[in-house]
Order: structure tokens, then sequence, then C-alpha cells
């Protein structure tokens, strides 16, 4: 996330960005969300401190003065369908919250 929110800060310094692309450096999914194995090991603080920076730091991204893209080639579930809805949504992308059976 440290690296995500930096990233949409230069964007946001750069005037001359147009436009903002998110994609896969992966085939076959947009984001899987979280790494719920590791999350099993956090304090339930560490939980909540993690998903309040995920959140500002998804509103940030959405904040953005110009256009963003998600460019969703698969399954975008849990945060990736977070980071997706803080963008324009592609065409016949499969979207989900998985851990929705996890409270």
């Amino acid at each position: 996330m440290t690296r995500l929110r930096g990233a949409i800060h230069k964007i946001e310094a750069d005037a001359t960005a147009k436009v903002v692309l998110v994609a896969s450096s992966g085939p076959g999914v947009f984001c899987a969300g979280a790494d719920l194995k590791e999350r099993r090991h956090m304090s339930s603080s560490h939980v909540k401190e993690y998903a309040n920076s995920l959140r500002s730091t998804f509103s940030y991204f959405e904040a953005l003065s110009i256009p963003t893209i998600a460019v969703i080639e698969g399954a975008a579930l849990g945060g990736g369908l977070e980071l997706a809805l803080s963008c324009d949504l592609r065409e016949n992308a499969t979207l989900g919250l998985p851990e929705t059976g996890l409270a």
C-alpha cells in the first residue's frame, strides 16, 4: 500500500499525466486481494489499521482529477475489487468479495 500511495502522489504531482491505467503484471487475474494467510497472524488492531490504510489509499486514488482505468483481464477479488471500483471498470470482468465468509 505504501508503494501504491507513493505512486498516486507522483501521478497527482505530474501535470503531464492524462490518464492512469492499472493492470496486473501477470496473466489471468487483475488482483486476488490481500494475503489472508498473512492476515491470520495480525492482531485485530493491526487488521483494523491495515483496512483503514486500504480505504484511505483507494479514496485518495479515486479522488485523482484524471481518469483512472482498471484493465481487468481476469478476477478482481477482495481488495483487488476495491481497487477496481476506484477506477472505471472494463466489461467481462469477474468481481467478488470472498472474505465476506470470514466475518
